[in-house]
């Protein structure tokens, strides 16, 4: 089996190559999976889940990560989708 050396791929957010081991596209892959979700299961990864007698069932990103980085999240997710818009 072969393995390629090649560690880049080509940014949606900036047209540029960007290292597949760097943060910025470990972020934008993370971007892309969330956009890729229903409107449903995104509330359920940023919120979390409980159930009816209020106990969670779910940690969401903001419980975890905190809401800046929930923000941050949110908007790298916009800058993608007016990326692709162009």
């Amino acid at each position: 089996m072969t393995y390629s050396r090649d560690t880049t791929s080509i940014s949606e957010l900036t047209g540029q190559p960007v290292s597949t081991w760097s943060e910025d596209w470990q972020h934008e892959c993370e971007a892309k999976a969330v956009l890729a979700m229903s409107k449903e299961q995104r509330n359920t990864f940023f919120n979390g889940r409980k159930d009816e007698s209020g106990k969670t069932l779910d940690r969401g990103v903001i419980a975890i990560r905190g809401l800046k980085a929930a923000e941050d999240l949110k908007a790298l997710m916009e800058k993608l989708q007016d990326a692709r818009m162009r």
